[in-house]
């Protein structure tokens, strides 16, 4: 069918207009968590003053780098295809280890041996997954009640203090007026960021989460790679304990368990961030900016001294959209790609 003179006139305008459309869901779609935490930020800072405090602003950057950590390894885990749900249980095990033993060796030693447990955790979850053959949902909420018992038989349910002052600094101190836990935070990010971007483990990890019975028959090493993104999760997991437990300068079983358990809300900070349930496709910036987000909202909340119960709503709320976040990507970007 010949198109008229008209129509071929109205051709090329009609193809920019589509070029637009285009490009405007591939931005919405790929930077929505972005998007909306810059609204946030606008709004928040333009009707409440106290928002744009500089004590508020360094108080929204440490309490978002706890969760921000933590949502760096499990970001990667989930891009592998796999959950951890025992991030909270390695939290408080590594945090009593942490309380009982900087005394007697001393903070850097102390650290070290906090960092290798969590990644001693983390390997042992990764060879009940992947030698056990047990799913990973099932495996790591049973280790996460194991690793929390060994804290509570540890420290006899106690609360133990650590109170050390170049501790503390760890959790609470500040260079050039940015908080010492977010900049630990930015370093994680970029160690991702590079794991991911210029190795070969990084597009092995994005394969296998993509397709892991493909991953197999192209020869790649399925199971270490899962095992090290594992192992990573337990690393940043300890990593966010060190920083927590200075924060707070004590250390119990359940000290991760604030409304919403740490694992849940690392998952839900990766999902918001565009972070695939499905595996094989995220990203660590969004994480990044999710953990960010999660900490305005909630700090929000209690600016305006909305009720903790009403909270934990909200949270819920939040928990819930983040999935629903990802389906409205999913067909941005789909609408995008045609």
């Amino acid at each position: 069918m010949s198109l008229t003179a008209s129509q071929q006139q109205e051709a090329p305008g009609r193809l920019a207009r589509w070029r637009i459309a285009r490009r405007v869901a591939r931005v919405l779609g790929q930077y929505a968590v972005q998007w909306l935490f810059l609204l946030a930020v606008i709004i928040l800072g333009v009707i409440n003053a106290n928002f744009r405090q500089l004590s508020n602003i360094q108080n929204i950057l440490m309490q978002a780098s706890f969760a921000g950590i933590g949502a760096a390894g499990m970001t990667l885990l989930i891009i592998n295809g796999a959950f951890d749900l025992s991030v909270g249980g390695i939290i408080g095990l590594c945090g009593v280890a942490l309380a009982i033993l900087l005394p007697a060796l001393g903070l850097v030693p102390t650290i070290v041996v906090v960092l290798l447990l969590g990644t001693t955790l983390g390997l042992v979850n990764a060879l009940i997954v992947t030698r056990g053959r047990i799913p990973a949902f099932i495996a790591t909420l049973g280790t996460k009640y194991i690793y929390m018992a060994l804290a509570y038989i540890w420290t006899s349910a106690q609360v133990i203090p650590a109170t050390r002052a170049d501790f503390r600094f760890l959790g609470t101190g500040k260079l050039l007026y940015v908080p010492v836990p977010f900049l630990a935070m930015v370093v994680v990010y970029l160690i991702c960021f590079g794991i991911m971007r210029f190795t070969r483990y990084g597009r092995y990890l994005r394969a296998v989460g993509s397709n892991e019975v493909a991953s197999r028959v192209a020869g790649l090493p399925v199971e270490r790679v899962r095992l090290f993104a594992f192992a990573l999760v337990g690393l940043f997991t300890a990593t966010t304990c060190v920083f927590l437990t200075a924060y707070l300068s004590s250390a119990n079983a359940i000290m991760a368990i604030e409304g919403t358990s740490f694992e849940l809300r690392a998952i839900a900070v990766a999902v918001v961030g565009g972070t695939s349930l499905n595996g094989g496709q995220g990203t660590l910036f969004g994480s990044f900016v999710g953990a960010l987000l999660f900490t305005v909202i909630s700090n929000a909340l209690n600016m305006f001294k909305v009720d903790p119960y009403w909270q934990y709503i909200v949270t819920g709320l939040v928990l819930i959209t983040a999935l629903g976040i990802e389906a409205l990507r999913s067909r941005f970007i789909a609408i995008a790609r045609t």
